[in-house]
């Protein structure tokens, strides 16, 4: 098959500083061209299989901002939000156990850490890892994959550049619910490039729409995080060498990349400065139905006072709206820095030291893990409701002032005003055990799900997931905790690397079903991790019908209500 290539010439290649994004200025933004896009064969037929790389487990960095400032020491004190029992209310809806509970991808490349990644469609589930990806049969029981594992550069094979010949990781995979397409992507180390593939149809074994990106020239695009949106697939980056910014939020133009035609990238950087240094924020990720025209995506990063600034404001989470229009050449846009919403309480983010690794503990090894504290987590799930907008957040935080990590989660919500805090908590049951790198999602009808991994001197490292009716008291996890599978050993890396983020999402299907993807040890050793996939649904939502004719599972014209 003859593939089309079409090559363009980036426009304005050179950054504007951000300037004054605090004070609301929204500064000129870059735009460029894709460098290549193509339309590949189907993926099948681009199979290759993994490579091993033999001898001890290589490491693919997080990248460390050096240079700052030292940090403050930690308060030292409990967090006032944690939620110490798992079944704090008796007789509640208990958390559902698993439906699906299979093996995902494990550790064949020789790599650490996995950064274990996935979304569900109508079919299949789709999860990458560091550095390869499989398709499952959602509906499979037994796990087989249907395709893979492959390298993640499979998807690549034959487009040319540093696509194809580098298979680098950081993978984010994402369904387009809205167009029934998927999206597949991965960073090129050292290159400032972004490779994405949009599929042709819903099939994730079929022909793919194939582009390259220079998102960061002359640089690294260190944790890129892509979000869906109406009127684009939005980024957020870690961007290297920081000069005048460290974090990067971009958009790619959607329409012209679901029909396979050379698209445009539009960036903004936000200014680095000794106290204000803007560290992992995530862009907005659409599931259910679409908001209205026009409006922006929001990007949102947890902001510890003490650890981030100068300890004179309160905690709070910082949002920034990015806006485009399309219809102009060069495209008209803006970044600006909205009202932040403070916590109900602080938290304390600084787990063990700053950047410290070593942290979380694991039986029988003195070998730690990375709390990886100081970036919020994927994703931040955006859903519309008739009367309100919510907005998902979660990351690590010192749950009881003494180093045993839990998980802080909020909902912000919108109703025509501006974000207010709806709700928040720290999940930290007592008995010792750390919580970190979750992901937290909301379906159709307001409840809500949170995974994590798990880990102390007592339990391996292990996956599991708690849950929230949308009933239920403000600020709490009531429904208890269910082991999507329980780890038998431990990691002996002395690079402590654990995962950098993991994935819950709502299956667009029904509206209800959680998917959950993350990694765990079964059998000690220097990178042995495995990964787990699971889903599970709150039964109530299921085949719910509203007064306005509205049945689970539509993503398009959602009218009821939530508490």
């Amino acid at each position: 098959m003859k593939l089309r290539l079409a090559l363009f010439v980036a426009v304005a290649a050179l950054y504007v500083p951000a300037g004054a994004i605090a004070d609301g200025v929204s500064p000129a933004p870059t735009v460029t061209w894709s460098i290549r896009n193509d339309t590949s064969p189907p993926l099948r037929d681009l199979a290759t299989a993994p490579v091993l790389e033999p001898g001890p487990a290589r490491e693919i960095p997080l990248r460390i901002v050096e240079g700052l400032p030292e940090k403050p020491p930690s308060p030292g004190v409990p967090d006032p939000r944690r939620q110490t029992e798992t079944r704090p209310i008796e007789g509640g809806p208990a958390t559902p156990p698993p439906i699906i509970n299979i093996e995902g991808v494990g550790n064949v490349n020789g790599v650490l850490p996995p950064d274990t990644e996935g979304d569900v469609g109508p079919d299949f589930y789709v999860q990458w890892i560091n550095l390869s990806f499989a398709v499952f049969d959602k509906t499979d029981p037994g796990g087989t994959p249907v395709f893979g594992p492959v390298n993640g550069n499979t998807i690549w094979a034959g487009f040319g550049g540093v696509c194809q010949n580098t298979n680098n990781g950081d993978p984010i995979v994402l369904y387009d619910h809205l167009a029934d397409r998927w999206l597949l992507s991965q960073f090129a180390v050292n290159s400032g490039v972004q490779c994405i593939a949009i599929s042709t149809t819903s099939d994730p074994t079929g022909p793919y729409h194939r582009y390259e990106f220079t998102v960061t020239p002359g640089g690294q695009n260190d944790y890129p995080k892509i979000g869906l949106w109406p009127d684009g697939y939005y980024l957020s980056t870690r961007d290297f060498p920081v000069a005048d910014g460290l974090a990067g939020a971009g958009v790619f133009e959607r329409d012209e990349m679901l029909v396979g035609n050379p698209a445009r990238f539009v960036k903004f950087e936000l200014e680095c400065l000794a106290n204000d240094c803007v560290d992992g924020f995530q862009p907005s990720h659409l599931e259910g139905p679409p908001p209205p025209a026009g409006t922006p995506n929001t990007f949102v990063k947890d902001w510890d006072d003490d650890f981030n600034a100068t300890g004179a404001l309160p905690d709070r989470y910082r949002l920034w709206d990015f806006s485009v229009d399309w219809t102009v050449d060069p495209p008209g846009a803006t970044f600006v820095e909205i009202a932040g919403v403070p916590t109900s309480a602080d938290f304390d983010q600084d787990m063990c030291g700053f950047f410290v690794r070593n942290c979380i503990p694991q039986p029988g090894t003195a070998q730690g893990l990375d709390p990886i504290d100081e970036l919020t987590m994927y994703r931040a799930q955006f859903r519309q409701f008739p009367t309100h907008q919510t907005l998902l957040v979660n990351h690590t935080v010192d749950a009881t002032g003494g180093d045993v990590a839990g998980v802080r989660w909020a909902e912000l919500r919108n109703t025509g005003a501006g974000w207010t805090l709806h709700q928040d908590g720290t999940y930290a049951p007592a008995g010792g055990d750390n919580r970190w790198m979750g992901s937290i999602a909301m379906d159709q009808q307001g409840n809500i799900a949170l995974g994590y991994s798990v880990s102390s001197g007592a339990t391996f490292p292990s996956v599991r997931y708690t849950s929230r009716r949308a009933g239920d008291p403000l600020g709490m996890m009531p429904g208890g905790e269910v082991d999507l599978i329980a780890g038998t050993g431990h990691q002996t890396s002395g690079s402590h690397r654990w995962g950098d983020y993991s994935t819950m999402s709502v299956d667009p299907e029904d509206g209800c079903t959680f998917w959950f993807t993350q990694e765990y040890v079964e059998t000690s050793g220097n990178a042995n991790w495995k990964t787990r996939i699971g889903s599970f649904v709150m039964p109530e939502c299921l085949g719910q019908i509203f007064a306005d004719g509205f049945e689970s599972g539509d993503t398009t014209s959602w009218s009821g209500s939530v508490p």
